[in-house]
């Protein structure tokens, strides 16, 4: 994507350094456009069924896009409100029994609340107990403990993020599910901080579901989410709501359920961000997951290089070379708490974030393929 390219679908780029991807990431221009024509077009239309039906119809287009990139079937997947709303489907949906088990991978230390906190809330309201297995300084677990903590805990379901959002680290995703499955246990994937600035391939991994956004590096919409489920895996689920869209009519009176993903995908959604969400997804394709992790990649090093200069004032929490790198840069820092530091940007309209790591607050850089030197220029200005 050119210069000026990206200055029309980044329009924000215009005054403010915009560092905090991590979090959500502005929308593609594009898909501001779309959302709007959408809803211009449903209004001029009216709710009648029959254009309902096409209208909803069109975000096959964003399941198929979606499942493309993702390395899965279209119709495994469902639209929801957030990537925690696709968690809490199966962590309340899943069928514990009294006595079963959920395996973390670090737990509370390195997990997004919104991938423990709906496990640890279940699990213990279902008799079920959760076993965070233990990780070292950059959010890995020794695959032997790992193994040995599922089998022990003769694990009903294993759950990990693929990238860590706070610390940047790629897990090990395909071994862990393979260790999950050895052990007769369900495998869930957190793909929230992968999908769109790592390779993600849902077949190959081999998960049983997994959850995600649009509005973190696809550069989509703020409200659409998705949830995978692998092949006979939804129906491992009981769905949280149900009505007609999680039903085929047999006649007026009696209706027939839908099998796999679908049925749980009860009601109405924001339809038009759905096709926002399909357009983010055509420009993301366009551009091409190697040029954006060539980009974003260049950008992270630079930080990572910048910060360990600054020995004073500031402690990278990771190694940039140890091969499990995403282009989040986990900061501690040393004169000021990281607030301070967020806020003392904000006023050179510089964004970058605090996260938590355990019970400390670090600071959070996370650059992306359409930033640039001259923002990170200001970034270090501030720093």
């Amino acid at each position: 994507m050119d210069l000026e390219a990206v200055e029309r679908e980044f329009p924000i780029k215009r005054e403010t350094a915009y560092l905090n991807n991590a979090s959500y990431t502005p929308m593609f221009d594009s898909g501001v456009s779309e959302a709007a024509a959408r809803l211009r077009d449903f209004s001029r239309h009216g709710p009648d069924d029959a254009y309902y039906l096409t209208y909803r119809g069109g975000a096959n287009v964003a399941r198929e896009r979606l499942a493309g990139i993702l390395g899965a079937r279209p119709e495994g997947f469902i639209f929801t409100e957030s990537a925690t709303q696709a968690i809490n489907l199966v962590a309340n949906g899943f069928r514990f029994a009294r006595g079963d088990a959920v395996v973390t991978r670090g737990g509370p230390t390195t997990e997004h609340p919104s991938d423990y906190l709906p496990w640890l809330y279940y699990s213990k309201r279902k008799g079920a107990s959760i076993r965070d297995v233990p990780v070292d300084d950059s959010g890995l677990p020794d695959l032997g403990e790992f193994d040995s903590a599922v089998r022990e805990a003769r694990a009903k379901i294993v759950v990990t993020s693929h990238v860590l959002y706070n610390l940047g680290t790629v897990q090990p995703a395909e071994e862990l599910c393979r260790i999950a499955h050895e052990r007769g246990a369900t495998f869930f994937l957190d793909v929230s901080q992968s999908a769109g600035s790592t390779p993600v391939d849902l077949d190959r991994i081999g998960c049983d579901f997994a959850a995600g956004t649009a509005s973190k590096w696809f550069c989509g919409p703020l409200g659409v989410g998705y949830l995978y489920c692998k092949e006979g895996a939804g129906d491992l689920l009981d769905p949280l709501n149900f009505g007609a869209n999680s039903t085929e009519y047999v006649d007026n009176l009696n209706f027939r359920e839908l099998r796999g993903a679908g049925r749980l995908q009860e009601g109405f959604r924001n339809w038009a961000y759905v096709y926002a969400f399909a357009k983010a997804l055509e420009v993301w394709s366009r551009i091409g997951l190697e040029e954006i992790r060539a980009n974003a990649g260049l950008l992270a090093k630079e930080v990572f290089e910048r910060v360990s200069e600054l020995k004073s004032r500031y402690r990278l929490l990771v190694d940039y070379g140890d091969g499990r790198r995403s282009c989040i840069v986990p900061v501690e820092t040393l004169r000021e708490k990281p607030a301070d530091v967020v806020q003392r940007a904000l006023k050179s309209r510089v964004v970058v974030a605090q996260r938590e790591y355990g019970e400390r607050r670090i600071l959070r850089i996370s650059p992306h393929f359409y930033n640039d030197e001259p923002e990170l220029e200001r970034l270090f200005s501030v720093l």
